[in-house]
């Protein structure tokens, strides 16, 4: 969250490609309400947006509500996101209301809150209206939910160059196309664990930062991390060898950190240290 005012966006910037996607969108579902993903960066105090993703085939438009296809829209933000040089952010979305209505509906404030959470500088979202004429009003969204709204400028010349940059043949270096290998990897481990979409606690945070410094010097694994609210799962790939595992780290109640493997296995975070950053034995 922003402490400052002076530290909050001042105004948000539209590629002309997403732009066009939104318009496009909404013309095609008129007169029913749609909506979709915005995909960019939060830069230099503005909002910039590169892409707009509709809300896919199964979602469900009506005159007063829409619901997204999410599998589709999450699917397609990834393929999206890693077509940039710099990989693109989930930064917030936008969605069509009847009429002349640009105020947030409760349902609105609890997917607002939703982003806003995924990101300590909140979130972006839009409103379109055509009344008669097509109007985009962009909000900025704190966690508090204290509306901000923003002014809107559209052009591709705006955007920062060093965030519209594609990728290109050349930047397929030998590194990036290891460390995309160990990313599917890691995405296949994680698949083997549910997870909770919500910030980790703090009392977890600061109690597993020994650990997360451990894991950054040791020299054996390849690592992932997904954050789980009560828990922080850890997915492992050894550098030089087979060795793939799934950990998930938690709070006991008297407040020791407990890992637990995939496979049952339970340490403590000290019979973890040696165990796996140390080689030595985990008894």
């Amino acid at each position: 969250m922003f402490s400052e005012f002076s530290h909050r966006p001042v105004e948000v910037l539209f590629s002309r490609r997403a732009h066009a996607a939104i318009c496009a969108e909404t013309l095609e579902h008129h007169p029913f309400e749609t909506g979709g993903i915005l995909l960019g960066h939060l830069h230099q105090q503005r909002w910039q947006v590169l892409e707009a993703i509709d809300p896919g085939p199964a979602a469900r438009c009506t005159a007063t509500t829409f619901e997204y296809d999410r599998d589709y829209a999450n699917h397609l933000a990834r393929k999206l996101a890693a077509q940039y040089r710099q990989p693109l952010q989930l930064i917030g979305l936008w969605h069509r209301h009847p009429g002349s209505f640009d105020q947030f509906s409760g349902e609105d404030d609890i997917t607002n809150r939703r982003f806003a959470a995924m990101n300590s500088g909140g979130a972006l979202s839009c409103l379109v209206n055509l009344d008669p004429h097509f109007r985009l009003t962009a909000f900025h969204v704190p966690a508090d939910l204290n509306y901000q709204r923003l002014p809107v400028v559209v052009g591709d010349a705006l955007i920062d160059s060093s965030l519209r940059t594609p990728l290109c043949a050349a930047d397929l270096t030998g590194e990036q196309l290891d460390d995309a290998a160990q990313g599917r990897e890691l995405q296949q481990l994680f698949s083997r664990l549910p997870r909770e979409r919500a910030p980790i606690q703090r009392p977890l945070a600061e109690a597993l930062d020994p650990l997360l410094e451990q894991l950054e010097q040791q020299p054996r694994w390849h690592f992932g991390l997904r954050a789980c609210g009560h828990c922080l799962q850890l997915g492992l790939i050894e550098k030089r060898g087979v060795g793939r595992e799934l950990w998930e780290f938690a709070l006991s109640r008297n407040h020791q950190v407990i890992a637990w493997r995939d496979d049952g296995m339970r340490l403590t975070a000290a019979q973890f240290s040696r165990y796996r950053m140390e080689g030595a034995d985990a008894r």
